[in-house]
């Protein structure tokens, strides 16, 4: 059975994403770029349910940049497509 973060993975490496403004500006303010986010989805420690409203479900996504820093990445899914919504340091 295909986990959501196993889902969610397989849309990264697929291409099917879309990055929200916010995400990027999250993510220049820790200094992280979307290079890190991807790192971190793809290394991912956990994958935790944000939300039980099936219009508006977010995962938080704990994973590790390629320089090992520890980071989360919340996303959702909407028509088939995985958003990241914002990512931040978590060190």
């Amino acid at each position: 059975m295909t986990t959501i973060l196993t889902k969610i993975q397989r849309k990264i490496l697929q291409g099917d994403y879309d990055i929200k403004e916010h995400c990027l500006f999250e993510l220049a303010k820790d200094g992280l770029t979307i290079k890190d986010a991807f790192s971190a989805i793809l290394k991912a420690e956990r994958c935790i349910k944000l939300t039980d409203n099936e219009s508006h479900v977010r995962y938080e996504i704990l994973g590790f940049t390629k320089k090992g820093r520890l980071m989360i990445v919340v996303v959702f899914i909407s028509q088939g497509t995985v958003f990241l919504k914002t990512g931040y340091s978590y060190d």
